[in-house]
C-alpha cells in the first residue's frame, strides 16, 4: 500500500502528462463557468457548484493537480468576476489551496465498481465535505475573513467573541446544510463522471494500442 507522500509524488508526476492537463483544463473551465453563476447571499457568503469539477480533479488526479486547480480557479474568478474593492488575499488563497488539496488527498483513486467500493468511495466523499466545510470554510475562511475585513483587532487570545459568534452563525448554518446536500451530489455524480472517464481511457488507449 502506497504511503500518504507517495500520493502527493504520483498527483505530481500526472501533471506531465498532456491528457492530464487537458482534462483539468477543460474541468478548471467548467469550474470558472460555474463560478461566475453562483449566488452572492452576502459579500462574504456565496453559493456556488463550482465544488463538482474540483472535486472530480481531485478524485482522477490527486491532491497536487486538484490544490493548483482549486488555486488557478479562485485566482482567475477573483479577476473575472470581482466587483469590489478588496484586494486578493494570500491568506484567502491558501485556504482555497487546502481545500483542493484536501478534496484530492481523500478522493484520489475513487473506485464505484463493487458494492464495497462504491460504500467506501460514498463515506470518503462524505468525509471530505465534511473537513471542507468544517476546517476550510466555517474556521478558517471565517477568521480570515473576519480579520482581514470585519474586525482587524480580533485575535483568537483577545477579542469580543460574541460578535464573532454573530458573523460565523450564518456561515455555521450555510455550511451544515451544505454537507449533506454535497455529500448527495457528489455521490451521485461521481461515479457516473468516473465510469465515463475510464470508458474514454480505454477507447482511447485502443486507438493508440
Amino acid at each position: 500500500m502506497k504511503s500518504f507522500f507517495d500520493m502527493f509524488k504520483d498527483s505530481a508526476r500526472s501533471l506531465r502528462d498532456l491528457r492530464t492537463l487537458t482534462t483539468a483544463g477543460i474541468l478548471l473551465a467548467m469550474a470558472i463557468a460555474v463560478r461566475s453563476l453562483s449566488i452572492e447571499v452576502t459579500p462574504d457568503l456565496r453559493i456556488s457548484f463550482s465544488y463538482i469539477p474540483i472535486a472530480v480533479i481531485g478524485m482522477l488526479y490527486g491532491p497536487v493537480v486538484c490544490g493548483a486547480s482549486s488555486f488557478l480557479l479562485d485566482f482567475l474568478g477573483y479577476i473575472i468576476t470581482n466587483k469590489s474593492a478588496r484586494a486578493y488575499s494570500p491568506q484567502l488563497a491558501l485556504v482555497v489551496l487546502l481545500s483542493g488539496i484536501l478534496y484530492g488527498a481523500i478522493l484520489y483513486h475513487c473506485e464505484f465498481g463493487t458494492k464495497r467500493d462504491t460504500a467506501i468511495s460514498t463515506a470518503r466523499i462524505v468525509c471530505a465535505c465534511v473537513a471542507i466545510a468544517l476546517i476550510c470554510n466555517l474556521c478558517l475562511n471565517s477568521y480570515f475573513l473576519y480579520t482581514l475585513y470585519v474586525n482587524k483587532d480580533f485575535t483568537l487570545t483577545g477579542g469580543d467573541w460574541n460578535a464573532f459568534a454573530a458573523y460565523c452563525a450564518p456561515r455555521a448554518i450555510k455550511n451544515l446544510i451544505e454537507i449533506p446536500v454535497k455529500s448527495l451530489i457528489l455521490s451521485v455524480l461521481l461515479p457516473m463522471l468516473k465510469a465515463a472517464y475510464d470508458r474514454v481511457q480505454l477507447q482511447s488507449g485502443r486507438k493508440t494500442a
